[in-house]
């Protein structure tokens, strides 16, 4: 492998494992013999892969199945919201029953059955990044206006279809991307819990699906179509935007800048048109979305949110409890900011100290991982954006569980707190 492909590689490749000592085929990675989670998993299946299984082909390769299994998956998520479906989305029933989810809620409050596609984008009530704001005003065309109180849930079924297209995208984009011999590792996307809690609490499905294009267009060498897609991805879902500082730290550590800068150009150049474009004034609206994000306290999830969390729960007659003061905008948009630039840096140096050269998967995961960190609120949805990185990095199964489970905590508790 020469280092322009080296550099362009987004997965991690790992020496197969097997737990016989048998022979394994190079060519192909085998996640039952690998990674004991799925080892074990794989008994309802008839058990890990033998010495002389050939690859598989045909209709059911990697590509089929975990696009079959991600559809189910995103399925049963349907399910667990059916209780919302069927009585309707009231407080505190919706968080009770924890089948609440933003998609029909915005639906009713935006009013987006009377609007017009920039209207959707510009709307306070909506407040959703423009490619979120266009598609769910196009799905709200498909709604029709003889619904009635029937037309939320007729959003949700409808927008379920479109987001089950965008995993189908994501999932498929992330098996070519990782190659033949790793296309296992695209179950990470396919097939992770947080899929059934979080997938169809908003359209971060789409953006998701534009980041694994993105990614999948730079391992194969497009840097135009890889910043045009990612562009689309930052007017989707805005903290992939720290993906670029990956990029070009490792590009600075290749000696090749140059495809990084097309990446990175293209990317700004697609966001701030569409801004330009949707917005009337000459700014974008970036004068009001600044003062706007600036002003907003600390949001649930958000480590901006713990102090005032920790004073709520003071008891009455804790003397000796220091006191705690809650983080007002202004001071968490400063430590926000801080954060932020404590990322870049970490970034730049996970990605130039170690001795060998890391991939773009780890350095692009930790970059987005620590952005979700400190930004100013962390919504439960947030944890789809880390899906395509996983799968890319490779990671252990035993390691995406444990997250998970975290995750899992958190889309419970956040309800129940409300």
């Amino acid at each position: 492998m020469d280092d322009d492909e080296e550099f362009r590689m987004t997965g991690f490749t790992r020496a197969p494992l097997p737990a016989d000592g048998a022979a394994v085929d190079p060519a192909v990675a085998s996640p039952s013999r690998e990674d004991p989670v799925v080892r074990v998993a794989s008994a309802v299946a008839g058990g890990p892969a033998g010495r002389r299984i050939a690859p598989v082909r045909l209709f059911w390769s990697a590509a089929t199945v975990l696009v079959l299994l991600a559809v189910a998956v995103l399925g049963a998520g349907f399910v667990q919201k059916q209780h919302c479906r069927a009585s309707g989305w009231s407080s505190p029933d919706m968080f009770w029953h924890e089948c609440y989810t933003d998609i029909p809620v915005l639906y009713s409050s935006a009013h987006l059955a009377g609007s017009g596609p920039l209207e959707a984008v510009r709307s306070p009530d909506l407040g959703q990044p423009p490619v979120v704001a266009v598609a769910m005003w196009a799905v709200s065309r498909l709604v029709g206006t003889g619904q009635g109180a029937q037309a939320p849930r007729a959003f949700l079924d409808l927008s379920t279809v479109l987001l089950a297209i965008a995993l189908v995208v994501a999932v498929s984009a992330a098996v070519i991307a990782v190659g033949r011999r790793r296309s296992w590792d695209a179950a990470h996307l396919a097939l992770s819990p947080v899929l059934v809690t979080a997938g169809l609490l908003s359209y971060a499905l789409l953006g998701v699906a534009l980041a694994t294009l993105a990614v999948l267009a730079w391992s194969r060498s497009r840097q135009l179509a890889a910043g045009l897609l990612l562009g689309a991805a930052v007017l989707a879902t805005p903290v992939v935007a720290i993906v670029v500082v990956a990029v070009l730290a490792l590009g600075l550590r290749a000696g090749r800048l140059r495809p990084a800068l097309v990446l990175t150009a293209t990317t700004g150049a697609v966001w701030l048109g569409v801004r330009l474009l949707a917005f009337p004034n000459a700014d974008g609206g970036l004068a009001d979305a600044w003062a706007g994000w600036r002003d907003a306290s600390p949001g649930y999830g958000s480590l901006w949110l713990i102090p005032s969390l920790v004073e709520q729960g003071r008891p009455p007659r804790a003397v000796a409890w220091p006191p705690l003061h809650a983080f007002s905008g202004s001071a968490a948009t400063t430590g926000v900011l801080l954060g932020l630039a404590l990322v870049v840096i970490g970034t730049l140096v996970l990605a130039l100290a170690p001795r060998r050269r890391p991939r773009l998967a780890h350095v692009a995961l930790f970059a987005v991982a620590a952005t979700l960190i400190v930004l100013k609120s962390l919504p439960v949805q947030s944890s789809l954006l880390l899906l395509p990185f996983i799968a890319f990095a490779g990671l252990r199964w035993r390691d995406h569980l444990i997250w998970a489970t975290t995750e899992l905590a958190y889309f419970v508790g956040v309800w129940l707190y409300i």
